[in-house]
């Protein structure tokens, strides 16, 4: 299966997850146009702007990667633990795991997210 950059879906959130200002969306896979018969829930491409966040959020029944892709930015993991990423990083939220994502740097943040229904 491949999924178009053409056919994702564009949206907009503000003050995403109780962060600060908005977090643009590119959803490959969402809600709408899941495929049956898969455990992906969600993949995007999200770019936060400079000084905005995405808020902190547990996944109680999923697991969620993020792959920095552009920018650096500060990771809070479920133990409320910061710490710096930049593009190539790779972070891991695990069922019953919280975390956040806040843009420090001079340009945008832009990562891939993918959540994973855990199954059980």
């Amino acid at each position: 299966m491949i999924l178009t950059n053409e056919n994702a879906v564009k949206s907009v959130t503000e003050k995403a997850k109780g962060g600060v200002g908005h977090v643009s969306h590119l959803h490959f896979i969402n809600a709408k146009n899941r495929p049956d018969s898969t455990r992906v829930a969600m993949a995007a491409i999200n770019t936060i702007p400079v000084g905005s966040s995405l808020g902190f959020h547990i996944h109680d029944n999923d697991e969620e990667v993020y792959l920095i892709l552009e920018g650096q930015g500060l990771y809070t993991d479920s133990n409320r633990q910061q710490y710096p990423v930049k593009t190539g990083d790779f972070t891991l939220a695990r069922q019953g795991e919280g975390h956040a994502l806040l843009n420090t740097g001079e340009t945008p943040l832009v990562f891939a997210a993918v959540i994973v229904d855990s199954g059980k």
